[in-house]
C-alpha cells in the first residue's frame, strides 16, 4: 500500500520550478523552538557560500525535526564532519528537503542505520533507502536537533533543493521560511579598484577605500564633500553586513545592484547555486579582504573565469570608464532576503588621465592563462596547474629560501622553504605541487608537506614516492618537505576503576600535527561503532553493554600518520593497518612500591596516563586509529625506536625522568636528526640567556642524550 501511494503522488505532481519555490508547499521543519536564526542562505563562508539557514534551537540538543512536507526519506548520512547525522527527503514536488547536524534518528530509522554500519563496518555511512521504506507526511517527526558534524552550537542546518540537479535554493527569499527582520543592511565602507592591462593580464591597484556616513536608516552617503574622483577604467567594491531582528548574529546579502546615471549596470542575486558552484564566492567577493573580515566583501564587477549565474545585470563587466572630465551619479542598492534595502548615492568625477594608475610588471615574467593549462619546474619544485584553476590571467611566481621558521619539536622540516604564487590567490579547482627532497629511509612513511604561513607550519597533505612528495591542493603560498614523528593521543572521558553507569563511553583524540586518519575499534573482539565529534575531538561508542564479570580489557591507541606509543614496555608494528597501543588496563600485574607495572619506561610520563593497577568494569577495549599516511606502509621507525630506546632504558631508565618534555621528544627522532634538532634546541635555550638554570640543566643532561644516541 505504501509503494502505491507513493508512486501515485510521484506520477501526478509537476516538478517545481529550477528557481521557485511555493511557500504554501511547506511548513516550518522544528517545533517547540523561539524561531531564530544564526545563518541565512548564500552567506560567504571559507571557499563555499552557506547552502542552507541555520534555525536555532535555543541553546538545547533534542528538539522535534518534522517534515516540512509529504515525502519520503531518500538519503540518511551519518559523517564525523560536514552535516554530521543528516536526513534528506524527497517531496513529490520536484524537491528535497534536508536536515543537517541532527542528534538522533527516529527508533526504526535508527535501527535500519545502526544494522547497516555494523553490516559493513563503517563509522561514516550514507545510506539510500527505497521510497516505500520510510514514507512521511508532513508536520510527522522523524529525529531531533543536534550537535553532529562541523557545527559550532546546538541549531538545525535546513535546506531545500532542487531534486533532479541538487541545486539548492533560498528559502527564505522565496517566503518558504519567514523571519522576523525589519533591519536594513549596513554598509560599512567603499572602495574603489583601478584595473589596467599589460601583455593581456588584467593588474588590479590596490582597492581605495571611501568612508560612508549614513544619514538617515537605510541612506548612506560618503563622508567626504563633493564627487569621488575616479580613473579611466575601474570599479567599486562594497563591504557589507546584514543583521536580523533578536539576535546578534551577522547574515549575508540577497542582491546588490548598481546604477550609473540610472543606468543599471550590475546585479549580485544569490537565488540558488549547484555544489559544483559553491567555490565561486572567491570569485565574487575580493578574496584577500574576504578572508580577513567578518563582513561580506563583494566586488561590483565579473571576473574572468567567474560564471554569469549570479549576475542577471551585467554591462561591460560594471566596469566604468568615463571619459576625461565626465561625471556620473552613482546610486548602489543593498538589500537583505527579507526586503530589507540600504542605499548609497553619489557623484563620481573622471580624473585627469595622467593620474590613472599604470601597471609596472617584469616583461620576463610568465603568465598563466586561466583558460589553458600551465606547467612549471624550477629547483626541486613544480606545479602543474590545469585550466579553470584561476578565475584570470596573472603573472607566475616562484622562488625558493632556507627554512626559517617556528616547527614543533615533533616536525622535521626536510627541505627548504618553495613559495609558489602567494596565499591571497583563490583556486578554483585543485593544482598539483610536486617537491623533490632527501628523506631517510625510515621517515618516508612519515614524510609530507607543510604549509608555511605567518611564521608557523600546517599540515598541507602529499605522500613520499620516488624521492618526491605530490600534493593536490587548492591552496598555493610556501611550502616544505616534513616528517610528523608523534603519533596521536587517546585519553579516556572517565576514571580508571570508576563505575560507568551510562550506555555510552568516551574518549579525547589529540594529535599535533597532521590530524586524526582513522580510527577503529572492537570489543571482545568484535567490531563496534564510534561516533566522532571534530569540533570536541572525542569518539564515543554509544551503545555500550554491560558484562556480568570483569574481564581483562585493552584500550589501544589511534596513530595519525607516524605511529609509535607504548603497551607496557614494548612496541607493535603490524603490516597493514598499523597498530601501536598506547596503554593497558590489567586487573592484576606486578607492580613497584608507587603503583605502577613492573618495567614501564616513563618516556611519556607527562601524559597523564590513568592508573594502570585499577580494574575495568567492561569486557577487552581495542580503539585503534591509523594515519593516512601509513594505512599500507610497515612503519620502519617504530621498530628503530624500539631497539634505540630499550638499551637506553635498561641502561638507565631513571634518567630520562630528569629530562624535560621537549628533550625526552628526541628520543623519538633518528639519529640523522637527532644531533640537529638537539642543537637547535639548545641554541633556541642560550638565547640572551647563556647561564639560566634550563641552560644548565640542558646541558647537565647533554651526556645522557649522547648516551642515548649510541
Amino acid at each position: 500500500m505504501r509503494r502505491l501511494l507513493i508512486s501515485a503522488l510521484l506520477l501526478c505532481s509537476a516538478p517545481v520550478s529550477a528557481q521557485h519555490l511555493a511557500p504554501e508547499d511547506y511548513i516550518f521543519p522544528l517545533r517547540d523552538v523561539a524561531g531564530l536564526y544564526s545563518a541565512n542562505f548564500g552567506e560567504m563562508r571559507p571557499n563555499h557560500f552557506h547552502s542552507g539557514i541555520d534555525i536555532k534551537t535555543d541553546g538545547v540538543t533534542g528538539k522535534p525535526v518534522l517534515a516540512t512536507a509529504d515525502g519520503y526519506i531518500s538519503r540518511i548520512a551519518v559523517t564525523p564532519g560536514g552535516y554530521g547525522r543528516a536526513i534528506y527527503i524527497t517531496h513529490p514536488n520536484g524537491t528535497t528537503s534536508v536536515y543537517g547536524h541532527l542528534s538522533k534518528f527516529r527508533d526504526d530509522i535508527e535501527k535500519y542505520v545502526h544494522e547497516e554500519r555494523y553490516r559493513t563496518r563503517r563509522n561514516s555511512i550514507n545510506l539510500y533507502p527505497p521510497a516505500d521504506r520510510f514514507p512521511l507526511k508532513q508536520g510527522e517527526q522523524f529525529a531531533w536537533s543536534g550537535n553532529t558534524g562541523s557545527s559550532a552550537g546546538p541549531h538545525l542546518h535546513f535546506e531545500i533543493r532542487d531534486s533532479r540537479t541538487q541545486r539548492t535554493l533560498n528559502t527564505i527569499s522565496s517566503g518558504v521560511i519567514r523571519t522576523r527582520d525589519d533591519i536594513p543592511p549596513r554598509l560599512v565602507k567603499l572602495y574603489y579598484v583601478e584595473v589596467d592591462s599589460v601583455r593581456g593580464v588584467p593588474v588590479h591597484a590596490r582597492p581605495r577605500p571611501v568612508e560612508l556616513v549614513e544619514k538617515t536608516p537605510g541612506r548612506y552617503a560618503l563622508k567626504q564633500e563633493g564627487a569621488l574622483s575616479v580613473g579611466g577604467r575601474g570599479y567599486f567594491i562594497l563591504e557589507t553586513t546584514d543583521r536580523k531582528n533578536d539576535v546578534s548574529n551577522t547574515f549575508g546579502l540577497w542582491r546588490i545592484r548598481e546604477f550609473a546615471d540610472e543606468d543599471p549596470i550590475f546585479e549580485l542575486r544569490i537565488d540558488g547555486f549547484a555544489f559544483d558552484q559553491t567555490r565561486y564566492c572567491n570569485a565574487v567577493t575580493h578574496y584577500p579582504m574576504q578572508v580577513a573580515s567578518r563582513n561580506e566583501v563583494i566586488r561590483l564587477t565579473r571576473l574572468d573565469g567567474c560564471i554569469d549565474d549570479f549576475y542577471p545585470v551585467l554591462k561591460n563587466q560594471a566596469l566604468l570608464t568615463p571619459s576625461e572630465g565626465q561625471s556620473q551619479q552613482i546610486r548602489i542598492e543593498a538589500e537583505d532576503d527579507s526586503g530589507n534595502r540600504s542605499i548609497l548615492e553619489f557623484r563620481t568625477i573622471r580624473q585627469p588621465a595622467q593620474r590613472d594608475f599604470r601597471a609596472v610588471c617584469d616583461s620576463t615574467a610568465l603568465i598563466v592563462d586561466n583558460r589553458r593549462p600551465f606547467s612549471h619546474t624550477a629547483g626541486e619544485a613544480s606545479v602543474h596547474i590545469p585550466a579553470g584553476v584561476f578565475y584570470e590571467p596573472l603573472f607566475f611566481s616562484q622562488s625558493s629560501r632556507p627554512a626559517q621558521f617556528a616547527a614543533a619539536p615533533s616536525v622535521a622540516v626536510l627541505s627548504p622553504l618553495y613559495s609558489i604564487l602567494d596565499y591571497d590567490t583563490p583556486l578554483h579547482t585543485a593544482a598539483t605541487v610536486t617537491i623533490r627532497a632527501y628523506v631517510p629511509q625510515n621517515l618516508q612513511p612519515h614524510t609530507t608537506l607543510g604549509f608555511v604561513r605567518k611564521g608557523k607550519v600546517s599540515y598541507a597533505g602529499g605522500k613520499y614516492k620516488n624521492g618526491a612528495v605530490t600534493l593536490s591542493t587548492r591552496t598555493l603560498g610556501d611550502f616544505c618537505v616534513v616528517a610528523d614523528t608523534v603519533p596521536p593521543r587517546i585519553e579516556p572521558r572517565f576514571k580508571a576503576g570508576e563505575p560507568i553507569r551510562t550506555r555510552s563511553i568516551t574518549f579525547r583524540l589529540r594529535d599535533n600535527f597532521s590530524g586524526i586518519g582513522s580510527y577503529t575499534a572492537t570489543l571482545d573482539g568484535e567490531c563496534i561503532l564510534l561516533e566522532r565529534n571534530p569540533m570536541q575531538g572525542t569518539i564515543t561508542h554509544p551503545h555500550l553493554r554491560r558484562l556480568p564479570h570483569p574481564e581483562r580489557p585493552e584500550l589501544h591507541a589511534p596513530t595519525d600518520r607516524h605511529g609509535q606509543l607504548w603497551q607496557q614496555n614494548r612496541l607493535e608494528t603490524d603490516d597493514n593497518p598499523i597498530t601501536i597501543p598506547i596503554f593497558t588496563y590489567f586487573r592484576h600485574c606486578p607492580q613497584h612500591s608507587d603503583g605502577r607495572p613492573e618495567n614501564r619506561p616513563e618516556l611519556f610520563s607527562d601524559n597523564a596516563l590513568p592508573d594502570y593497577t585499577a580494574p575495568f568494569i567492561f569486557g577487552p577495549w581495542r580503539i585503534l586509529s591509523q594515519a593516512r599516511h601509513t594505512m599500507t606502509t610497515k612503519d620502519p621507525l617504530n621498530s628503530y625506536c624500539l631497539a634505540d630506546l630499550s638499551s637506553f632504558f635498561s641502561s638507565d631508565s631513571g634518567a630520562v625522568r630528569t629530562l624535560d618534555p621537549q628533550l625526552r621528544r628526541l628520543l623519538l627522532y633518528p639519529t640523522e636528526l637527532r644531533n640537529h634538532r638537539l642543537q637547535h634546541i639548545i641554541a633556541q635555550r642560550s638565547k640572551g640567556n647563556t647561564k639560566s638554570s634550563l641552560m644548565q640543566a640542558t646541558r647537565q643532561v647533554l651526556p645522557l642524550i649522547q648516551q642515548g644516541i649510541k
